[in-house]
C-alpha cells in the first residue's frame, strides 16, 4: 500500500475530528468510544491513534481548532510572543474576538458544554486534568503578554502580572457565562465597552497594594 502524502493525512485527521465532533454532540464524552469515532470518520482505530493519543487529545484538538478558526490563538499568541511591538493591544483583540457572531456560537455549542462538563466533574479525573493543562496555558500565554507590556511600559513596572492575569480570565470567564445565559442578546459593543473597561484598569493592579 503507497504512504499517504502529507495533504491525505491531514485530510484523514481532519475527517476524525469532524466524525468525532459528531459522535461526542449524539453520545456524550463518556460513551462515545474510538471505535464509534473510527466507524463515522470510515477510519481504522489505528488511524485515530496515529494522530491522537486517546479520546481527551481528541476533544482538545477539537477546541484548539475552533479557537484557530476564530483567531483565538493567533492574537494570544502575538500578545505572548517576546518580539511584539503592541502586546496590551494584541491581547484587547484576543479578548474582544470572543464576542463576534462566530465565537458566540462556538461558546454555545456541543463541544463546548462537553468540556465544560468534564472540567466541573469528577466523572473522568484524567480527562479533566489533561484539559486543565489547556486553561493553565492559556493563563501562562496571559501572563507573558502582560510582562510583555510592562517591559515596553503600556503596564506600570510595579503591575503584578500573575494577579491582572487571574482578572483577565475572571472576567472573561464571567463575560462568557453571561453572553451564553442572555441567550446572546447582547451586541459585540456592549462587551467591547466592558472590555476597554477591563484594560483601562490593569495598570492598577500592583503588587505593592496585594496582601499575600
Amino acid at each position: 500500500m503507497p504512504k499517504k502524502t502529507y495533504s491525505e493525512s491531514m485530510q484523514t485527521k481532519n475527517n476524525i475530528l469532524i466524525a468525532a465532533q459528531k459522535v461526542f454532540a449524539n453520545k456524550g464524552f463518556n460513551k462515545a468510544s474510538l471505535t464509534d469515532i473510527a466507524r463515522e470518520a470510515n477510519v481504522t482505530r489505528g488511524a485515530i491513534y496515529w494522530h491522537y493519543e486517546n479520546k481527551t487529545a481528541l476533544l482538545a484538538s477539537l477546541l484548539e481548532e475552533e479557537a484557530r478558526k476564530l483567531n483565538l490563538v493567533s492574537t494570544l499568541s502575538s500578545a505572548a510572543h517576546e518580539n511584539q511591538t503592541d502586546p496590551l493591544g494584541q491581547l484587547k483583540q484576543w479578548a474582544l474576538a470572543h464576542f463576534n457572531e462566530d465565537s458566540k456560537s462556538f461558546f454555545n455549542s456541543s463541544v463546548m458544554v462537553i468540556f465544560e462538563s468534564i472540567i466541573h466533574s469528577d466523572i473522568s479525573i484524567e480527562a479533566r486534568e489533561q484539559l486543565e493543562e489547556l486553561i493553565n496555558l492559556r493563563f501562562l500565554s496571559i501572563e507573558d503578554a502582560l510582562r510583555n507590556a510592562v517591559s515596553l511600559q503600556q503596564l506600570p513596572s510595579d503591575c503584578d502580572v500573575e494577579l491582572a492575569s487571574v482578572y483577565i480570565q475572571a472576567t472573561m470567564f464571567g463575560l462568557i457565562m453571561q453572553m451564553r445565559q442572555d441567550n446572546m442578546k447582547h451586541s459585540a459593543s456592549y462587551y467591547k465597552c466592558i472590555i476597554e473597561c477591563m484594560f483601562n484598569h490593569l495598570g492598577e493592579i500592583k503588587r505593592k497594594n496585594n496582601p499575600y
